[in-house]
């Protein structure tokens, strides 16, 4: 008798912080350009709105791909339609957060920052908030 398959959340988690910060230094790259510089938060770069798209996608993207995925790997009974939903659930969620982070950098009215710090910034949450939903969308899915 074997047993029924695992799903490894945490190794998940890992494989969604590289995607997502992956994803993310090429929307930097694509928004910032490879001139380092400093990157205002508010006009004209605008870094602390982008952390609303950059939330929404991420959130979306790690919370659908590896549901599916787990989904057909371990042959369970959830519905494509549920995936969807969930999926759409977090993508709110990701547009409060990044709706929020983008509000208090323009309350607190921060200096600019080098280009080099920015993008570390950029891809540490894009990373880790692709980690973070992983392992929420996981857990509730197997649970």
């Amino acid at each position: 008798m074997s047993a029924a398959p695992v799903l490894p959340i945490a190794r998940e988690a890992g494989i969604g912080f590289a995607i997502n910060a992956t994803l993310s230094l090429a929307f930097f790259l694509g928004i910032f350009g490879m001139v380092a510089r400093p990157l205002t938060w508010g006009a004209p770069d605008a870094l602390g709105l982008d952390f609303v798209p950059q939330s929404i996608a991420v959130a979306l993207m790690s919370a659908l791909v590896p549901s599916l995925i787990a989904r057909k790997r371990l042959g369970l009974a959830i519905s494509v339609r549920t995936i969807l939903l969930r999926a759409f659930g977090f993508a709110i969620g990701g547009a409060v957060l990044g709706g929020l982070l983008a509000w208090a950098t323009d309350a607190a009215a921060l200096p600019p920052i080098g280009w080099g710090q920015a993008l570390a910034l950029k891809l540490l949450y894009g990373g880790s908030l692709g980690a973070l939903i992983t392992t929420l969308a996981l857990k509730r899915m197997t649970r």
